[in-house]
């Protein structure tokens, strides 16, 4: 069910507007990123996937795909097969259900009390808590070193879903999304 709900959820997270998006990404500082010139995708199960991700819809996949490549290319990266790739590219989206509380107080409490004496009592005071329910999804972005088989980049943007994007307020937010991941890709070298 929670999978059901995320992949109806994922692409309306793709759709909100592009402010508003965190970005984290961490890398193996080991590795010398410039000698990398290939990538691919990697194919369906390529360690991308731990069962805790939903799968994006084809439209969704299509869009973050074209925006990974775009910024890859701009780069100077060539796509190729995946026998040939320096890379392998894979990503994950999910959402997470949250809630939020606000507490809003009226009215006053307490007396009144100065230097020069003063009177007391009892004020009246109330608050009111609301709750507020929102989504946030997550584009997970894995390069993987093709030659050795293991992670040397990732990448993980955030942002609140939107209730009723439109297409183009999707793509934009996936192209801001993965701008945004891959500004500084790859690391060291810019």
């Amino acid at each position: 069910m929670q999978k059901l709900f995320g992949a109806v959820l994922i692409p309306v997270f793709l759709a909100a507007c592009g402010s508003g998006i965190s970005t984290n990404t961490d890398f193996d500082p080991a590795v010398d990123f410039s000698g990398f010139q290939t990538y691919a995708w990697l194919p369906a199960g390529n360690g991308m996937d731990d069962g805790s991700g939903v799968h994006a819809n084809q439209l969704t996949d299509s869009r973050i795909r074209s925006a990974v490549e775009a910024n890859l290319n701009a780069k100077g990266m060539r796509k190729v097969s995946p026998d040939q790739a320096d890379l392998g590219v894979g990503y994950q989206v999910t959402a997470q259900d949250r809630v939020q509380y606000n507490t809003v107080s009226t009215g006053w409490g307490g007396g009144y009390g100065g230097y020069y004496g003063g009177w007391g009592g009892m004020g009246m005071a109330s608050s009111q808590t609301y709750a507020t329910n929102y989504t946030d999804g997550s584009l997970i972005l894995g390069i993987f070193e093709t030659s050795e088989k293991k992670m040397i980049w990732q990448g993980v943007a955030t942002k609140t879903l939107s209730e009723n994007p439109d297409t183009e307020e999707r793509t934009q937010t996936i192209n801001d999304a993965v701008a945004k991941l891959l500004a500084d890709f790859p690391p060291g070298t810019n």
